[in-house]
């Protein structure tokens, strides 16, 4: 099962290169910060525990989860219309939309909007500086006139999403990353793909007013050591930073490489974990 969010860090090209990490778990497979799922919903467990700090975020997989149908309807219906539009009126339509978004109630509207808004545009970002403000379009719509979210194939995957969702047991937050790593317990696992901490020149924002910084790292490296006192075995994913690889250096850290678009080059990102497979 693939994801159906566009969204900053998505895993899902990267997945193969630690899937074979994954340890054997009987517990919770918990998931702190969430994003796409694309592992998630790759491996499909039983029983999960997702959450994320973004509020739109959750918003998004709590609508899919509970009115996938409706969402559905929102997407075609955009379709009908955006497709028509020149590409200069597309950039007018999105940016007004998206200078809305701000405004709307957290529902099913906003998180189609939302979503919507990150499938046309570059590079899937539309909050810039702490704002929600819309740049240029995706490549696919500017170029090709290619609409893959606008297609039967993502409609039957999020209504595959929400039935797993629905048919599996599992909860979904939107609280800080550490009372969610309070609820685990011995025999879950942890997959930790926090935001990443590491030089950059980029003005796209994953959340909101987002801090981060050394004490940020800190946090993770305290947290992390409750999970070991607790028997609860992690997996991490982060930037390879001399500052990361000193922070963690008492656990087994593997790097794996991967191409970023923003950069348009292969650079290496690390595993960090507290167990040997």
């Amino acid at each position: 099962m693939k994801t159906f969010i566009r969204w900053q860090g998505n895993k899902s090209k990267h997945i193969n290169k630690f899937i074979d990490y994954i340890p054997e778990f009987t517990g919770t497979y918990i998931e702190p910060f969430v994003g796409s799922g694309a592992l998630f919903l790759k491996l499909q467990p039983k029983k999960w525990i997702i959450n994320d700090i973004n509020k739109d975020l959750i918003n998004i997989w709590n609508e899919v989860k509970n009115n996938p149908d409706e969402m559905i309807k929102i997407f075609k219906k955009f379709g009908e219309h955006f497709k028509s539009l020149s590409k200069k009126d597309k950039v007018i339509y999105c940016k007004e939309i998206t200078s809305n978004i701000e405004s709307m109630p957290y529902d099913l509207k906003r998180a189609s909007i939302y979503l919507l808004m990150k499938y046309c545009s570059y590079t899937g970002d539309i909050i810039y500086n702490n704002k929600f403000f819309f740049k240029s379009l995706d490549m696919n719509i500017y170029i090709r006139n290619y609409y893959p979210f606008l297609i039967q194939n993502n409609y039957d995957n999020i209504l595959e999403v929400s039935e797993f969702l629905n048919n599996s047991k599992g909860k979904i937050f939107n609280k800080s990353y550490e009372k969610i790593l309070n609820r685990s317990k011995n025999g879950d696992f942890v997959f930790l793909d926090p935001p990443y901490i590491e030089e950059h020149n980029y003005d796209f924002n994953y959340n909101k007013d987002e801090v981060l910084d050394d004490s940020f790292i800190n946090g993770l490296y305290q947290q992390v050591k409750k999970l070991d006192r607790k028997g609860v075995k992690w997996l991490m994913t982060q930037a390879d930073t001399k500052q990361i690889k000193e922070t963690f250096k008492e656990y087994y850290i593997k790097k794996f490489q991967v191409y970023r678009m923003g950069s348009k080059s292969y650079v290496n990102e690390l595993l960090i974990m507290n167990y040997t497979i």
